[in-house]
């Protein structure tokens, strides 16, 4: 039996876009939950996060909580 080890290399965006998507279900909870702290916030940033792509700043600057 032998072992393959595959190296998988993203490009910049798609590397971005899996970042992005990794964000919006870690805030996920939060975005749902109407008591929770800071939720504003949270839930401006996942609209941010979604718009980003199709930005101008994509992919270089990532959106930032509470920015």
């Amino acid at each position: 039996m032998s072992l393959e080890i595959f190296e998988i290399v993203l490009s910049l965006e798609d590397s971005q876009i899996f970042w992005r998507n990794d964000e919006l279900a870690r805030t996920d909870t939060a975005a749902q939950t109407p008591d929770w702290p800071n939720r504003d916030n949270i839930l401006t940033y996942r609209t941010a996060l979604r718009d980003w792509p199709s930005t101008s700043d994509f992919p270089d600057t990532r959106p930032e909580l509470g920015s």
